[in-house]
């Protein structure tokens, strides 16, 4: 059992960490969600955890002291790319003047609680807590590929935590609860200054710059740095400012203010926001085992085929390119696509079979369940399932979106939930293939619970003889037994890297006509860091134009 807090390798019957003392959790083996050490079951879905020894009597902490993530241990410091997280509160200082230090010290308390849980849903780290302002990095000691878009969304739901502050202490601070947040992309050094017995911290001008960029934002907005922007800018919705001089930087810095969430996330992968775009390069043969599967599957065969490679091999690409094949063929008249992505933050249970539904029945994220049941009971009736069969489905729609009480879910046993939730999918999708074929594409398997790997497992060995064809992306990590049917067909294709000629024709794809202009030596230079990866190919490409080596000019 690995501590949450400082990564120590716990024995499995510890409740807490012999290390840093925090309370260890145990990981369900079913859906994979983290529980307190104390449960026998589950919460999220249900399932049996390993019965727990008794707890050793629990350390009582000071009333007034601030809940902080313990660091890891490391032999000493290394150098790592990360995000790093300011935010402070506006106005501190007026604060601290007007009320008694109690209630400063129990805002303060308050405070960080509710920034603190924010950190941690995004599996970042608090850093260090400063007066009023709270540092969090996002890439250390735990990195994700998404870190820099992570720290967005914390500094999203940090300034939406202000309402409950707000509520709580308006009144007596005289004046709103408002965060200025500075967010920044950059090499840091990481470890535990002064030895192992120290606090992990990370040091570099990556810190200093975030600092300087949140003391520059105003009440209620993010600043963030041209490296962070070039990283989320997919994802998330921007206001370009001028230029900001900032104290220590002899030129002045480019920054941008985060608006929210993009309305219409766009893919990170792709130069086409530069004007720059290829066709599918060196996947010939398995875009050409897609398409037979494809035409297996329509003819009454139900087929699962995994797309098996490394972040940044051209999954995604492929399937898409899959789609765009299908389409100019004519292959999707009649035919139902439905797609479903698992996120890295984590899925709940029956969490891709729920985005199957909400995305067939047009179930908005914010609907309440009333409004989601009549949703999915009107288009069930419309594919001709029986008034009482429809009807017998309606109490399991809440646990299969995610939107039923806890007390609702406690009432009913995992196996009669799991049977039940599983005869509606067949349900559905029996009455949907009777009308053709059905395309479900799932991206990222490696994330999902394993709960929805059951489910597509088993409604493929129960419609093996319909024309059903489900296609799943994921990394080599995930374990490709636990798709194994023992009806239907299933093929699993492995992408390997480009060949260093693949990878030439691919930069050179991007650059016609202009590719000679590029010199050989550059060309030789980012052929070779890329490693046949697609997407770092891309990647060094889209630094290459963001640091201006790389210009447009007159087309």
């Amino acid at each position: 059992m690995t501590c949450p807090g400082c990564a120590f390798e716990a024995a499995p019957d510890f409740s807490f960490c012999p290390r840093c003392g925090r309370r260890l959790s145990t990981a369900c083996p079913s859906c994979g969600a983290s529980s307190p050490a104390e449960f026998a079951f589950c919460p999220r879905c249900g399932g049996r955890l390993e019965a727990p020894e008794p707890d050793p009597p629990a350390r009582l902490a000071p009333a007034a002291a601030v809940p902080r993530a313990a660091a890891p241990a490391a032999e000493e410091g290394d150098r790592r790319p990360v995000t790093v997280l300011f935010a402070d509160l506006a106005g501190f200082t007026a604060i601290g003047e007007r009320l008694d230090p109690e209630d400063v010290r129990a805002f303060q308390n308050d405070l960080f609680r509710e920034l603190s849980a924010v950190i941690e849903r995004y599996e970042g780290f608090v850093e260090k807590y400063v007066g009023d302002a709270v540092m969090a990095v996002f890439g250390a000691p735990v990195a994700h590929e998404d870190d820099p878009e992570r720290a967005l969304l914390a500094a999203i739901a940090m300034h939406e935590s202000t309402a409950g502050l707000d509520r709580r202490w308006a009144r007596r601070l005289g004046r709103p609860v408002a965060l200025h947040i500075g967010v920044n992309t950059g090499p840091v050094v990481a470890g535990h200054l002064g030895g192992r017995a120290a606090a992990y911290a990370v040091t570099g001008d990556t810190v200093n710059t975030t600092a300087r960029l949140q003391s520059r934002a105003e009440a209620g907005q993010t600043l963030v740095s041209q490296a962070t922007y070039l990283l989320t800018r997919h994802a998330f919705a921007f206001e370009p400012l001028e230029p900001l001089a900032l104290k220590g930087k002899a030129e002045p810095m480019r920054v941008h203010r985060l608006v929210g969430i993009a309305a219409a996330p766009r893919s990170r992968r792709g130069l086409e926001a530069e004007g720059l775009s290829a066709p599918l390069i060196g996947r010939d043969e398995e875009l050409g085992q897609l398409l037979a599967a494809f035409d297996r599957g329509r003819r009454g065969r139900a087929q699962v085929v995994t797309l098996i490679g490394d972040a940044g091999a051209g999954k995604s690409r492929l399937v898409a390119e899959l789609v765009a094949r299908l389409e100019a063929r004519g292959d999707l008249r009649g035919t139902t696509v439905r797609h479903a992505a698992c996120s890295s933050l984590g899925e709940q249970p029956y969490g891709v079979i729920a985005r199957f539904f909400r995305e067939g029945y047009g179930v908005a994220p914010d609907d309440p369940l009333p409004v989601a049941q009549d949703k999915i009971l009107g288009g069930l009736r419309a594919l001709g399932v029986p008034e009482d069969e429809a009807a017998g489905v309606a109490p399991i729609l809440g646990d299969v979106l995610g939107l039923e009480t806890a007390s609702r879910r406690a009432e009913i046993e995992p196996e009669t939930a799991r049977r039940q939730i599983f005869s509606l999918l067949r349900l559905a999708f029996e009455h949907r293939l009777a009308q053709g074929p059905a395309l479900l594409l799932v991206d990222d398997l490696q994330w999902a619970d394993a709960a929805s790997v059951e489910g597509l497992r088993t409604m493929a060995d129960w419609l093996v003889d319909r024309p059903l064809v489900i296609v799943l992306t994921c990394r080599p990590t995930f374990d490709g037994r636990a798709l194994v049917t023992s009806r239907a067909s299933h093929t699993a294709l492995r992408l390997g890297p480009l060949s260093v000629p693949e990878s030439e024709a691919l930069l050179d794809a991007f650059f016609d006509p202009s590719t000679s202009r590029i010199p050989q030596r550059l060309r030789e230079l980012i052929v070779a860091r890329a490693g046949g990866n697609p997407f770092y190919l891309e990647e060094i490409v889209r630094d290459l134009i963001a640091d201006g080596v790389l210009a447009r000019t007159a087309g």
